[in-house]
């Protein structure tokens, strides 16, 4: 543990053990090497891509989750797909992934948003490994906990309807939003992520969102123009 880069290891403690999970192979990891930061691959190789708090954020194989990518993000001028790697998720499908140009992105797949603070407020001085693991040492944000449509954080409710989550599950909606269906506890269930996500990213339209402001303005939509 003391090899690990430090926000690696405080996670380490706040969080326990990332459970039920798998050890990625080496080669995996090693084929991302140069792609995403080597602090976060480190932490990986010795540890397990589970879960943490009861599947509120999991870990993922960033080679599974690269057709999610390509569906919301072909055709970006700014944010490609083969240079975007899925890193983990919340409860909720809110995929997070690096950015060999811009660093953090984050997608949440009810409400069809992307973050991506680098795009609106470079920090050029910021070691990646800082940036990376701050993020990763902040999974237990409630931004993670997608409210419904009231605004009411819906974890603990579906964690007392359906129990905890396994490996490779979200609560995902029975039908997604952009086809209708309502964003209620009454509307998500455990399913697959990489399904679920697949449905939301054809689904619908991704907006970028300007989170550098107060406001978090919408800017433009994300993919192809």
């Amino acid at each position: 543990m003391a090899d690990l880069f430090i926000t690696y290891q405080n996670a380490l403690r706040k969080f326990g053990e990332p459970q039920d999970g798998f050890r990625l192979p080496f080669a995996t990891l090693d084929s991302f090497r140069s792609h995403i930061p080597d602090s976060f691959l480190d932490f990986m190789s010795l540890h397990s891509a589970g879960k943490w708090l009861e599947g509120y954020f999991q870990f993922c194989n960033p080679d599974e989750y690269k057709s999610v990518l390509a569906l919301v993000l072909d055709g970006d001028r700014d944010l490609k797909p083969e240079r975007t790697h899925a890193l983990g998720f919340s409860a909720f499908g809110e995929l997070v992934a690096w950015n060999e140009d811009y660093k953090v992105v984050e997608i949440n797949m009810l409400y069809g948003r992307v973050h991506c603070p680098e795009l609106f407020s470079p920090e050029p001085d910021m070691d990646p490994k800082i940036t990376l693991g701050i993020v990763i040492g902040s999974v237990d944000a409630e931004s993670y906990d997608t409210p419904d449509e009231r605004g009411k954080p819906m974890f603990k409710r579906l964690l007392l309807a359906h129990g905890e989550l396994n490996v490779g599950q979200i609560y995902a909606p029975k039908l997604h939003p952009a086809l209708g269906g309502p964003i209620t506890v009454d509307n998500l269930r455990p399913a697959a992520a990489l399904a679920a996500m697949t449905i939301a990213a054809q689904a619908t339209c991704f907006t970028l969102y300007n989170s550098a402001t107060a406001s978090v303005a919408a800017v433009r939509e994300v993919g192809a123009e």
